[in-house]
């Protein structure tokens, strides 16, 4: 039963953390630089004082941090800022679902991998429903935008494919980091493809001034007078972000990973739901039928073969 609950208020949490970064990038689209850098605090933060040593003395010579920590850094920004080049949540999260066809490609290339034809079945799903979803959603910004604005578009969806692929690829780099140096290193790999990141911040360094001016100058909130809403926003939004991380882990001591895919599986389809309704995004029926494409596809990949599930050639 404690598990069951647990999953509710998981789901619970990572939907409204969705809505959350949904609210302040609408409320202000050239943020992305500060959410961004206030999440490395916050989990440069954490690491250093669960365990101070980790600064002092890290176990694995920084130079393989290195590209990880490039595309952890890209990857991060470009992901939240295609939201502010006209591109909407419900389209960010079916893009985002596309990981697995990213993950598989790049496992492919980078290490030979073969997959049972279940596999690519479900892929195959997934790639229908992300190019229908795309499609849809280019018709209707031509038809609503200006070229400009079609534009932007279009490099907001260039934004979120590159980051796609990032992500799977920094996949690739910490497996191999793991296979050198063993898993023990993955705490110190996750603070130090934060703390190596933060000079990358120079370079969005007028963008980050011009954001805390912006949420600092923005309304305050009714319950709490002289607390800019932004700033409570963004708090919120870091917190349940952590609360939802910890439950997912959490999860995946108890259950198995099929379990818990299924559960990823359903929170991005319910916040999917909660953004189209909440925030009136356009959603067409060949959205629909796409998303539900896309859904179903992640669902069946997570699903256990009878036999090996990959294997190496």
């Amino acid at each position: 039963m404690k598990a069951e609950m647990v999953m509710i208020g998981t789901v619970a949490i990572c939907c409204a953390n969705v809505l959350c970064l949904e609210k302040i990038m609408k409320e202000a689209p050239n943020s992305s630089a500060l959410v961004l850098i206030v999440n490395y605090i916050l989990i440069i933060g954490e690491t250093l004082l669960r365990k101070p040593s980790t600064l002092s003395s890290p176990s694995v010579p920084l130079s393989n941090y290195l590209i990880i920590t490039v595309l952890n850094f890209s990857h991060s920004l470009l992901n939240n800022m295609a939201l502010a080049y006209n591109v909407d949540m419900p389209t960010v999260l079916i893009i985002r679902s596309g990981s697995i066809l990213a993950n598989m490609a790049v496992s492919i290339v980078a290490f030979r991998r073969s997959y049972p034809i279940s596999k690519y079945l479900s892929v195959t799903m997934v790639t229908v429903g992300i190019v229908m979803a795309t499609l849809a959603s280019a018709e209707e910004k031509k038809r609503e935008e200006s070229e400009e604005g079609y534009g932007r578009w279009l490099i907001g969806m260039g934004m979120l494919i590159y980051s796609l692929f990032a992500s799977s690829v920094m996949g690739v780099f910490q497996e191999k980091l793991f296979a050198k140096f063993g898993r023990d290193v993955k705490e110190e790999a996750l603070f130090y493809s934060h703390f190596l990141g933060l000079p990358n911040f120079i370079f969005q360094w007028s963008a980050l001034i011009a954001s805390v001016g912006e949420f600092s100058a923005s309304p305050p909130l009714e319950m709490i007078p002289g607390v800019p809403r932004l700033w409570a926003l963004l708090v919120l939004n870091l917190a349940l972000q952590n609360i939802g991380l910890r439950g997912i882990y959490w999860l995946l001591s108890e259950w198995s990973s099929l379990a818990v895919t299924m559960v990823t599986t359903v929170r991005k389809f319910i916040s999917l739901l909660l953004s189209i309704f909440l925030f009136s995004n356009p959603f067409t029926s060949s959205h629909w039928i796409g998303s539900v494409l896309v859904m179903v596809g992640s669902g069946l990949f997570a699903l256990p073969e009878k036999k090996k599930e990959e294997k190496t050639e």
